[in-house]
């Protein structure tokens, strides 16, 4: 609990079904070392676009903490490749904060349940093609994503240790 607490709060600070038939494409162009445009196929759920960040270290030996961002409206994916990244700072506080992380910043097209259900879809691929830690895996929403990620809670609580919402309202 108190390395969630931690997590949550140098996250603050700084920012003042697993899909086992879909596939990965994987994006080239990096931006402070997130490779962007990672796209999920899933065949039930359509593109999932995506940036990733793995860290040198990673071999897959030992589990590993994942967090997954959820950028507000700047950040979706129709605003451009990346454009969560030049508004979001939630991505680089994480990796700072623990340097073995995964981090995937999601580009998802909306707010609503659809986006819901692909950062859960996400999530569950994420911890399927990489060794992480089930007890870490943190989600956050800013702003639209707050809502977004409200939304996933009601559908997939057990999936996260912590949630933070920043910026947002509540409706889901």
């Amino acid at each position: 609990m108190k390395r969630i607490l931690i997590l949550l709060i140098a996250l603050i600070t700084t920012a003042s079904s697993a899909c086992a038939e879909g596939t990965v494409t994987t994006g080239s162009v990096e931006d402070r070392g997130f490779v962007l445009n990672n796209v999920l196929h899933d065949p039930e759920r359509g593109d999932i676009h995506f940036n990733l960040y793995v860290p040198e270290s990673y071999d897959g030996s030992q589990p590993v903490p994942l967090y997954v961002a959820l950028p507000g409206w700047e950040g979706l994916y129709f605003q451009g490749v990346g454009a969560d990244l030049k508004w979001e700072t939630m991505p680089f506080a994480a990796r700072e904060y623990d340097p073995d992380m995964i981090i995937a910043s999601a580009q998802l097209n909306d707010w609503g349940m659809t986006s819901a259900q692909d950062a859960v879809a996400l999530t569950e691929y994420l911890m399927s093609a990489y060794s992480i830690d089930p007890n870490r895996v943190y989600l956050s929403g800013y702003s639209g994503g707050g809502e977004t990620g409200s939304l996933v809670m009601e559908l997939r609580p057990e999936l996260y240790a912590a949630y933070l919402m920043m910026a947002s309202q509540w409706d889901g």
